[in-house]
């Protein structure tokens, strides 16, 4: 059995199934038949405004499950680079259970290696360890004895590096080393070599006047060594052979050595200053001869990082700090490369990760892509034509994104995903069932607020998601709405502190209405109200739920349920056949679902506190579980059990339930929800899986639920007369045709988004001539887009004047 919390929470679950109706109207509409049911059973008559049809015959137990795989994390996996060679390089890729991971030599050729030891520095930390060749330095313990291997063939030779020295820099065989001076400064470089098993010296001292910066290499290859001095506007190219120091001037604009970083390649040198707007570039043989300057394209506030490849400089971008603009959550800045004989910047890459090294034969490696989909390490060459391209070495998987959350309404499904996009947002795409389902492209409505207490959203049914999210700055909670059309409004329910670990207060939407509140408070908010959103209602009562423009809820009563239409406050009160005071209300068409929540029946029956009350027949229906009610059936889950399960009632008996899927329950948000503006069932695995089902159960006929179309428009500039209709499942095929008397002026074609449908005219015929002032008459008709049942055409009248 369940305890009493999960009984809650899957009354509010269920609440949140109640969220699927559509844009709802305060304006009466002219022969428009709305779909309260009929009245032959409700005590008071008056007000009900038509009748619901019977179920349709088109049944859709055939239909296929739709499977929707989580969409990849926004961020890629990070594969770090660390050295590149002729042959392969050295990468380390992150892991997907935050283990250290290991470091890999990848070859050119697919193979890939283990580097067991490999102390994994990088430029800019204390040492430029295994750059510009294939061979690798692995510290032995703390012997002060280097290990170089060859990880392509497992060859190494071990280099001793003398008491008082430091490694700075490894170039294949070659180990760069420094030795300080009385006070701590830095006053040689050491070029170590082994000549028949004993390490060699060469010493190289600085030029006259300076002094070698604390961390000096920036750049180099088998051959030479880019160094840095403490006065930034000198470097010096080291020749690794015979140790001769070339002084080059850098024109770097501040004496600030720590910032400059720089690329060697078999024909040019380049280095770059940060904060400058330009790269200078030289020719590898004759490095103090005349320099180039190149433009280096900016990426906002990022950190350009250069490189070469032929007679291209590349740059890729470190992201700058995060703000609340630029997220921490990002794909990286592009990769671009700029001829050095002048032109404009070429995109390689839409993002790239700021890893950039040079291959000693020529070009370079990177790991970037479109997103992190195609997210790859790829090598950076030129062409025959000399022009930069691009080569895929080694895929990166992306990871799926973290959901944690989902709604479902009028064929719109919504999911709450964490990391799919640079902040927390609601994705939601169109979703199509029967023979051969289908999805449609996913699209971000509105940023989510993290965490899994506050954001679980509700399908509204119009296409718009309804969330609660926490005003730290106020102490409220905050009911928002994002619209299909990007608009976004929010209200405080309440004006009084709450705690910023609440958040499940809100029970059900329906288009511009939501219900919210706790215990046994509720409050109904128009999100369209004039003037802005407002609460319309204040209750007491631990049961609200909204079809359409109707309030459903209870007076207290035993067995008393009533509708409340929002438009004009009237109450139609029906009588259930139990005398518990409800204190769950859902409402489907002619169902409405009812349960006293277990409490202690008196004068009752006791062995069925909760049920389902036809509104057609004014009969019954005794269910084998409480549930979330869909259009004839309810969908329970058995979180002891860890299944979720369909009952079938639509004939006005329940079968026997029958299992949908297994679900194991989880703490704190939805993992499943119950379209009742459609007849699908999405639920929601813990790896960000989404599935869609059909019912399987005959849905009733389409029918409006609310309506907005108001009787006059005054044309001016700019503005359109703009009806909505609210429906009880989705339409397809609608047109809105105007006509004078019986002639046809102007065919629209209606928006459908959900179970919703809008249209705008502006007052002209097709070819832009305005019509006159004066009253039209205006014809929507629609079929169902399940092909269950008729469809539907409503008549009004319009009123057009002109205004200044």
């Amino acid at each position: 059995m369940r305890t009493e919390f999960e009984r809650t929470h899957d009354m509010t679950g269920r609440s949140t199934a109640r969220r699927l109706a559509l844009l709802a109207a305060l304006a009466t509409v002219p022969a428009l038949t709305l779909a309260l049911p009929a009245t032959a059973h409700a005590e008071n008559a008056a007000g009900t405004a038509g009748t619901a049809g019977t179920a349709g015959t088109t049944g859709t137990a055939e239909a296929t499950a739709l499977t929707l795989p989580a969409p990849a994390k926004y961020v890629p996996v990070q594969d770090t680079l660390y050295a590149a060679g002729d042959t392969g390089y050295l990468h380390r890729r992150e892991t997907t259970d935050g283990s250290a991971a290991t470091y890999q030599w990848h070859g050119y050729d697919g193979t890939e290696r283990t580097v067991d030891g490999f102390t994994g520095k990088v430029p800019g930390q204390q040492g430029y360890y295994g750059a510009g060749t294939d061979i690798l330095p692995v510290p032995i313990g703390v012997s002060g004895v280097v290990e170089l291997r060859d990880p392509a063939t497992g060859t190494s030779t071990q280099l001793t590096v003398p008491e008082g020295q430091s490694t700075v820099g490894s170039f294949g065989t070659t180990v760069l080393t420094t030795s300080y001076n009385d006070v701590w400064q830095i006053d040689k470089l050491h070029i170590l070599r082994v000549r028949d098993g004993v390490t060699t010296d060469t010493v190289v001292d600085p030029p006259e006047g300076l002094r070698f910066d604390q961390y000096p290499v920036v750049a180099g290859d088998g051959a030479v060594a880019v160094v840095r001095f403490t006065r930034g506007h000198t470097i010096g190219v080291l020749d690794l052979t015979t140790g001769t120091l070339t002084p080059v001037a850098s024109g770097v604009a501040v004496d600030a050595s720590w910032n400059i970083q720089a690329a060697v390649s078999p024909t040019h040198i380049a280095w770059y200053q940060q904060g400058m707007s330009t790269a200078r570039v030289v020719r590898r043989d004759d490095p103090t001869g005349a320099q180039t300057s190149v433009a280096v394209p900016s990426s906002g506030a990022d950190i350009p990082v250069v490189g070469l490849a032929g007679d291209w400089l590349l740059t890729s971008y470190r992201p700058a700090a995060a703000t609340e603009q630029n997220p921490p959550l990002r794909a990286g800045g592009p990769l671009k490369a700029t001829p050095v004989s002048g032109g404009s910047p070429v995109t390689l890459l839409a993002a790239a990760q700021p890893d950039l090294f040079q291959i000693p034969g020529g070009g370079a490696v990177t790991v970037g892509g479109a997103d992190a989909g195609d997210w790859a390490v790829r090598r950076v060459e030129t062409g025959a034509d000399g022009a930069p391209t691009l080569r895929t070495l080694s895929e990166v998987p992306a990871r799926p994104a973290v959901l944690r959350g989902i709604a479902l309404g009028g064929g719109q499904l919504v999911t709450k995903e964490e990391d799919s996009a640079p902040r927390p947002a609601y994705q939601t795409r169109k979703v199509t069932l029967g023979a051969a389902p289908a999805a449609g492209p996913r699209s971000e409505v509105t940023t989510a607020p993290l965490g899994d207490s506050y954001g679980q959203p509700l399908a509204a049914g119009d296409g718009s998601v309804v969330h609660v999210r926490h005003d730290d700055a106020t102490q409220r909670d905050l009911i928002v709405r994002a619209a299909a059309d990007g608009t976004r409004a929010e209200i405080a329910p309440f004006d009084r502190a709450v705690p910023p670990t609440s958040g499940r207060g809100l029970r059900d939407a329906a288009g511009r209405y939501a219900v919210y509140g706790g215990g046994d408070e509720r409050v109904v908010v128009d999100f369209e109200a004039p003037g802005g959103p407002a609460v319309v209602q204040r209750l007491s009562t631990p049961a609200a739920s909204l079809w359409g423009s109707t309030l459903w809820t209870t007076d207290g009563t035993g067995g008393r349920i009533e509708a409340r239409d929002l438009a004009t406050g009237q109450v139609t009160p029906y009588t259930v056949g139990a005398s518990c005071q409800i204190r769950d209300v859902q409402t489907v068409g002619r169902w409405v679902y009812w349960d006293c929540l277990g409490q202690d029946i008196v004068g009752g029956d006791p062995a069925t506190p909760f049920g389902v009350y036809d509104l057609e027949t004014g009969a019954d229906v005794t269910l084998p579980a409480r549930g979330r009610l869909g259009d004839g059936f309810v969908v329970n889950h058995d979180t002891d059990a860890g299944l979720l399960r369909l009952t079938d009632f639509h004939t006005g008996t329940a079968g026997a339930p029958r299992t949908l899927t297994a679900l194991p329950s989880v703490p704190g948000w939805k993992n499943y929800d119950v379209d009742k503006f459609g007849g699908g069932i999405a639920w929601l695995e813990t790896n960000g899986t989404a599935h869609v089902v059909p019912s399987g159960v005959p849905a009733q006929p389409l029918t409006v639920t609310a309506a907005q179309a108001p009787a006059t428009y005054t044309r001016t500039a700019g503005t359109t007369w703009t009806p909505a209709w609210q429906l009880s499942k989705p339409a397809t095929g609608a047109q809105l045709v105007i006509k004078r008397k019986t002639k046809t002026l102007r065919t629209l074609d209606a928006r459908a988004a959900g179970a919703a449908l809008t249209a705008a005219w502006d007052g002209t015929l097709a070819d832009g001539t305005r019509v006159p002032a004066g009253t039209y008459t205006w014809e929507l008709a629609a079929a169902p887009e399940d092909g269950t049942g008729a469809g539907i055409t409503l008549t009004g009248s319009l009123t057009v004047t002109d205004g200044a």
